[in-house]
Formats: C-alpha cells, sequence, structure tokens
C-alpha cells in the first residue's frame, strides 16, 4: 500500500482557523458521529474504563459520547492544542493528549478507541492499526468513521487532485488483518451550494483544505467557478459530495 504524504502543520493550521466556525458549519460532521455513537449504544450499553478518542477538534464527538456513557478515564487527542479548553468544558476530568497520534505512543489497556473523521488523515493508517490493536485490552472495541473515494469527488473532478481515500474494502482489508469487524456501512451525502465559492467557503469553514498547496488567484478562482458550474450545475445550486465510512471493530485477542 502506498502511503500518502500529508502536510500535518498545513491540516493543523486549516483547522485551527475553523475553531470559530466549525461546530456551525459541520453539519455532516455532526450526523456522522451521532451515528457512531448510536451504532455503539446497540453493541454496549454499560460504560468504558479507559476510552481514546482521536481527533477530537471541537467536541463535537466527545460530547455525544459523554451524554451516554460514563468513563473512568477519557483521553482526547487532537493536533490543534487550542481544543484543550472546549474539550476540557464537557468533563474537567478529560485528558487532553495534544499532538500528531501517529507520532504519540497510545495510552495502553484502553477498552475503547474511538475516532470520527479523521483517519482519512493518517500517512500510514495500517501502521496506525497495529499500534491501536498493542494498546487495546481484549474484548475492547475500535469504533471509527472515515471517508471513501467519492468524498469531495467534485472538487477531485475539478481540479484533478485531492486528498487519497482508501476504498470501503481497502479499510476492511487492513482490519482484517488484526480485527474482527462487528459492524460496518457506507452511505452518500450531498449537500448543495448557492455557487462554487460557496462550496469553498464551506471547506474553509469546516477546517478543510480539500485542495493541498493550492493557492488561489483570481483567475484560478474564476476558472474554478466556471469549470464546476459547468459540470455540475443544478437547480439546486451546485453539489458537494461527501461518503462516510463507519466500522466498529475488536481486537483478535
Amino acid at each position: 500500500m502506498k502511503n500518502q504524504k500529508i502536510n500535518k502543520e498545513s491540516v493543523q493550521k486549516s483547522f485551527v482557523k475553523s475553531i470559530e466556525t466549525y461546530r456551525k458549519h459541520a453539519i455532516v460532521q455532526e450526523a456522522i458521529a451521532s451515528r457512531l455513537v448510536n451504532e455503539l449504544l446497540n453493541i454496549k450499553k454499560d460504560n468504558f474504563k479507559r476510552v481514546l478518542e482521536i481527533g477530537c477538534g471541537p467536541a463535537v464527538l466527545t460530547e455525544k459520547f459523554f451524554r451516554h456513557f460514563q468513563v473512568a478515564e477519557y483521553f482526547a487527542n487532537d493536533i490543534v492544542e487550542e481544543y484543550k479548553e472546549v474539550i476540557q468544558s464537557i468533563d474537567t476530568s478529560i485528558q487532553f493528549y495534544g499532538g500528531d497520534i501517529e507520532s504519540l505512543s497510545l495510552p495502553k489497556n484502553l477498552d475503547l478507541v474511538i475516532s470520527s473523521s479523521t483517519f482519512q488523515w493518517f500517512s500510514d493508517l495500517k501502521l496506525f492499526l497495529d499500534k491501536i490493536y498493542d494498546a487495546l485490552l481484549p474484548q475492547s472495541l475500535l469504533v471509527f468513521s472515515s471517508f471513501g473515494p467519492d468524498n469531495y469527488r467534485e472538487i477531485r473532478d475539478v481540479e484533478g487532485k485531492g486528498l487519497n481515500y482508501l476504498s470501503f474494502g481497502k479499510h476492511e482489508r487492513l482490519l482484517s488483518d488484526k480485527f474482527e469487524i462487528i459492524w460496518s456501512d457506507r452511505e452518500t451525502i450531498t449537500r448543495y451550494f448557492a455557487n462554487p465559492l460557496g462550496v469553498l467557503r464551506h471547506m474553509k469553514q469546516t477546517g478543510v483544505n480539500g485542495i493541498p498547496g493550492k493557492a488561489w488567484t483570481k483567475s484560478d478562482l474564476k476558472r474554478f467557478e466556471d469549470d464546476y458550474s459547468d459540470l455540475f450545475g443544478t437547480e439546486l445550486g451546485v453539489p458537494l459530495t461527501y461518503q462516510p465510512i463507519y466500522f466498529i471493530a475488536k481486537p483478535k485477542k
């Protein structure tokens, strides 16, 4: 598997810029986090002892988790250190675990690792799944969502590049080595915007740079608007596609 080169510094800066706007505009991410928690409730209704959340952001998933579960120790990780206060406002016992999780040692003896809309940013998902496996206890759970290849497909069609999203089947194969999949699903969600600039604005407000390394000029924006409208314009406006994929798995221990 060819690993993708992610500029983590650029990712971190983009999300810092969206701290004030993310919760208002990340409607799809909110829905994804809700579904993860609801599916977890279908499998396990009692509480957890030691939990690691990866990519907690401004507490979208954290907040929903704490509505339904109690936990002895909760570690909340994010590459954006500024989220610490937001996270601890949910529950003062939460231990913020800042930094790039691919480069950090994970807490040990976990009975749950949970993550929403984050794994697509990883440089080497296979290696990281091995790290998660080593940190989990027997009878524990890995619960996460990511995005499939059709995510932001309009951006890729217009610009010819984008994030290297792994397929649903590739996730299944990566998990199968050390995990048993208990539940999985995928879906397609389409949002419509008045114009292509509205798409770019939305992406910025949710901390996502869908076109890595792109420095926009006026002529770039004009071409983007024209091409996007020509390819995808409808009576509803212009679409932006999300393709969330979901997994709940347990380690083969």
